[in-house]
């Protein structure tokens, strides 16, 4: 049996109809929520997630790396910085989806169906086609909508923080691995220069034993410490490249020869790095989601809007509505204490979050004050082995001359030598160690980026 042109004609009408309505029904909504503000956090002025930053060319063959240069190449590209940017940015949309709850929702019904009804006592055979359109708010749901959006915007900020904590993690780890490669720059030339020494020593002691001046024991002895000299600088300059070779895999580029560094002094230890910050933010998140106990018996109250698009149903009802709304109170009370136990809850994650927060703050404030004598040693140290440096020295040129005098024996002279380089040795050392401690104690008061010349937040 073919169907009637007005029959066929009612899908068409239908989505019309939807259409019609979606318009109408969206205009409406735009003008309810647009007072509704967007929270942005404080770190974060514009966008709220940074773009990751273009890869920075190597400098040009010849030229020699500074550390700037070389974290302001790396640091970007470190996978660490990556996982907090993405994880910033997963932060901020949830942040999103808590603000759009504060807001209405539209909806669009579309109907079709067949039923039996009985209408006056009637059997009724009623086809029905209907479509309308309409809007659900929830006007109030004892403030945790509020809650939930306060605790991630300030989930946002710690993912700022974490963003922050990554990047100097990532710069101290870099800084570290510089401050071992210039230790072993500055030491292989002084292993060097021994071994040039000694061979001087040794050539002279050959001749003379070829003249028959000194005996094949002192010979021997010589040669002996040329090997110990030839074994210290391989041993230098193997340390040398292993350092560069650590450098260059977290840079991701070749490492050409390095220039000195000097790390500045923080003026003030009271800084907050961001892995405290972070700790810090996140407690406070949770004790913003922690409700009141009087949450409880308060109301859910909602506003529903309801607009027809269209009916064709047949036969027709008695009633149709066209418009109307909706608003609603209601209480839930689940009688097994789930209300009261997500409030504990919450209150129980705010107390671990907050011990938590002071459990690293303290740590951090027990590991600066520690680095805080090693410092005052270590600079102390390294003055009193420039001295001895310099003492040694003096006694290696005259105990030379006294060697060619014959009023010092070879192996007097050969224990000047290795006192010596000894002495250089542990100097380069304590700079080591003494570069180390600064570096660290930047971090810990979150003044290392700065100290770097980067951006604390990109």
């Amino acid at each position: 049996m073919q169907k009637s042109p007005r029959r066929r004609m009612r899908p068409l009408a239908l989505s019309l109809w939807l259409c019609s309505g979606a318009g109408l029904i969206g205009a409406a909504v735009a003008q309810v929520s647009a007072p509704l503000p967007a929270p942005v956090p404080p770190m974060a002025p514009g966008a709220p997630t940074p773009p990751p930053p273009p890869r920075l060319p190597a400098p040009p063959a010849g030229q020699a790396e500074t550390l700037q240069a070389l974290l302001a190449r790396a640091v970007p590209q470190d996978p660490a910085v990556q996982v907090a940017r993405a994880l910033l940015s997963a932060s901020d949309e949830r942040r999103l989806q808590a603000r759009s709850r504060l807001g209405p929702s539209l909806t669009l019904n579309a109907t079709q169906g067949h039923g039996q009804d009985v209408e006056l006592n009637r059997p009724v055979d009623r086809t029905t086609q209907r479509a309308e359109a309409g809007m659900r708010w929830n006007l109030y749901n004892g403030g945790n909508d509020q809650a939930e959006l306060n605790g991630v915007t300030r989930e946002v900020e710690a993912a700022w923080q974490d963003l922050r904590r990554a990047r100097e993690e990532s710069a101290e780890r870099i800084a570290d691995a510089y401050i071992e490669l210039l230790r072993g720059e500055a030491l292989v030339p002084l292993a060097a220069e021994r071994r040039a020494s000694v061979q001087r020593l040794v050539d002279q002691v050959l001749q003379q034993n070829s003249a028959g001046k000194v005996s094949d024991a002192d010979a021997q002895q010589a040669r002996a410490s040329m090997l110990d000299a030839e074994i210290a600088l391989e041993q230098a300059e193997s340390e040398r490249d292993s350092a560069r070779q650590k450098l260059a895999r977290l840079v991701g580029t070749d490492i050409r020869p390095v220039q000195t560094l000097s790390l500045p002094v923080p003026l003030d230890d009271s800084g907050t790095p961001g892995l405290v910050a972070s700790a810090q933010l996140r407690a406070q998140a949770a004790r913003d989601r922690v409700r009141p106990r009087s949450t409880m018996v308060l109301p859910r109250v909602d506003l529903q809007l309801r607009h027809s698009l269209g009916d064709q149903t047949r036969p027709a009802p008695t009633t149709l509505q066209q418009r109307g709304w909706l608003l609603t109170a209601s209480w839930d009370m689940p009688l097994g204490g789930e209300t009261a136990a997500r409030l504990d809850e919450s209150a129980r994650r705010a107390e671990a979050a907050e011990y938590d927060a002071d459990r690293v703050a303290r740590g951090v404030r027990a590991e600066l004050d520690a680095l805080l004598p090693t410092l005052d040693n270590t600079a102390r140290a390294i003055g009193r082995l420039d001295k001895q440096i310099e003492q040694y020295t003096d006694l290696v040129r005259a105990g030379e001359l006294q060697f060619e005098a014959g009023r010092r024996s070879l192996a007097q002279l050969m224990l000047l030598h290795d006192s010596r380089f000894n002495a250089q040795q542990r100097r380069a050392e304590q700079q080591r160690k003494l570069m180390g401690a600064q570096l660290r104690r930047l971090s810990l008061t979150g003044t290392l980026l700065p100290a770097l010349s980067l951006p604390a937040v990109p």
